[in-house]
């Protein structure tokens, strides 16, 4: 899940801080996630999903996003 987040959060050309305050949470949290030493809810999940504008699953399976960015 981290390496998709990374990816897609840097196709959209946001930095890390960013990220993590369109999704409503800390950046050590976001940072947390992305280590793997955090455990995020389903809601926090699905408010990465819906900010990356990617499908929960293709976020959950790493899969590689078919949305192009303007």
């Amino acid at each position: 899940m981290a390496m998709t987040m990374e990816r897609e959060r840097e196709k959209r050309g946001l930095n890390k801080k960013e990220m993590a305050s369109l999704c409503e949470i800390t950046s050590p949290y976001y940072l947390q996630i992305l280590d793997g030493s955090a455990n995020p809810s389903l809601q926090v999940i699905t408010r990465i999903s819906t900010n990356l504008k990617i499908p929960l699953q293709a976020l959950m399976m790493g899969q590689k996003s078919e949305v192009k960015v303007d």
